[in-house]
């Protein structure tokens, strides 16, 4: 089926140049394959009349092939199809090659092939009004059958110029998409780069000073000490903001364990780290992804006391014991799941009592059996 070629091209689309360059390399070519037609045709013309018949008629085919996407105005289409029509009968009445007709037959392939004609019963109507002056002067079944080729080649010809500008069209909405998409991407993750920064900082923040607040009649230099150290997190939070909106912050396992350590420390939670980063690991990214998703929900989710962090050469796990029986399901931790499933890897979280456990681990190298128990 012929891809539609539909509707007019957004001014405000950044691809318009592209797009209006194809349009015009299109439109033009198509121009040009016309009138060397209509002149190679009229080179051969023995009278002077039949040549300057098939020159202006040629011109207006050329006019009217300016319009092969959507149709040429009703005017233009009847002056073209009635003149180039009127000369192919000449042609047919004087018995001079079909070919000499060929106007006619770029005229209504034109029309024939762009909306509101170009279902095919449109074009068998052509072809037979093609076929009827040969039929009534009596030529003989090789003249008709010469008339039946050109307009055939003819529908053809308009046919897949359509067909190929149409395939253009999909390629470059594809290409569209697939850009809008990646920008969606890189939207999503900033927003969940922004979410993780200022969501922990703020929300440990806002846990000193309440503290503070309590601390305050009683104790006022402790009180100063939180006032200090959540505007060290918020200051923090803001140079962290700073370098995601510049291009300038990386994330890394080290980094955002460390930055864990310190978030939970901070909010009062005893911490306990076994094991070190492994070096240039190929998931340091999503290990890095996980402790920090984990660190945020135990935040802002969880009730802990005690958390633990264990750091293997090929995993990582985080155990805390503040589960609430009103813990909403993780998001971010499912979509961090298919991200490690695409990545081979397996992020897992259970929960036992008040203790929930998230285990990210790389099974690329193990084997299926090893797989299937993890």
């Amino acid at each position: 089926m012929t891809p539609e070629i539909q509707g007019e091209w957004p001014d405000s689309d950044a691809d318009v140049p592209a797009l209006a360059r194809m349009r015009s390399y299109t439109t033009w070519t198509m121009v040009f394959v016309v009138a060397c037609y209509v002149f190679l045709v009229a080179g051969g013309s023995h009278s002077p009349w039949i040549l300057a018949a098939t020159l202006g008629v040629g011109a207006l085919v050329c006019w009217q092939c300016r319009y092969w996407e959507h149709g040429a105005p009703r005017a233009l289409t009847a002056v073209a199809v009635g003149a180039s029509y009127a000369l192919f009968c000449v042609v047919v009445g004087t018995h001079i090659n079909p070919i000499g007709g060929v106007a006619f037959a770029l005229s209504i392939g034109l029309v024939v092939t762009a909306p509101p004609f170009s279902q095919w019963p449109w074009t068998l109507l052509a072809v037979a009004l093609a076929v009827l002056p040969a039929l009534v002067l009596g030529a003989d079944r090789g003249y008709v059958a010469g008339v039946v080729v050109m307009m055939t080649a003819s529908v053809a010809l308009f046919r897949g110029n359509r067909f190929g500008f149409g395939l253009f069209l999909e390629v470059n909405q594809a290409r569209q998409a697939t850009a809008e998409l990646a920008v969606m991407r890189e939207r999503y993750r900033f927003a969940a780069d922004l979410h993780d920064i200022q969501g922990q900082a703020l929300h440990v923040s806002r846990l000193k000073l309440r503290l503070a607040d309590k601390l305050l009649d009683d104790d006022p230099a402790l009180a100063r000490i939180q006032v200090r150290e959540a505007e060290q997190l918020i200051a923090d939070a803001i140079a962290e903001t700073r370098r995601l909106a510049y291009g300038q912050r990386t994330l890394t396992f080290a980094g955002e364990l460390a930055n864990s350590e310190s978030l939970i420390r901070a909010a009062g939670i005893v911490l306990t780290l076994d094991g070190t980063v492994p070096p240039g690991h190929r998931l340091d990214e999503l290990f890095g992804l996980v402790v920090r998703e984990a660190t945020t929900n135990l935040l802002r989710h969880a009730h802990a006391e005690h958390v633990a962090i264990i750091v293997g050469a090929d995993s990582v796990q985080i155990v805390n014991d503040g589960v609430t029986e009103g813990t909403r399901a993780l998001s971010g931790l499912a979509r961090l799941g298919e991200r490690f499933a695409a990545a081979g890897g397996t992020l897992a979280t259970s929960r036992d009592g008040q203790t929930f456990t998230t285990s990210a681990r790389d099974t690329a190298d193990l084997p299926a059996s090893s797989q299937a128990r993890t």
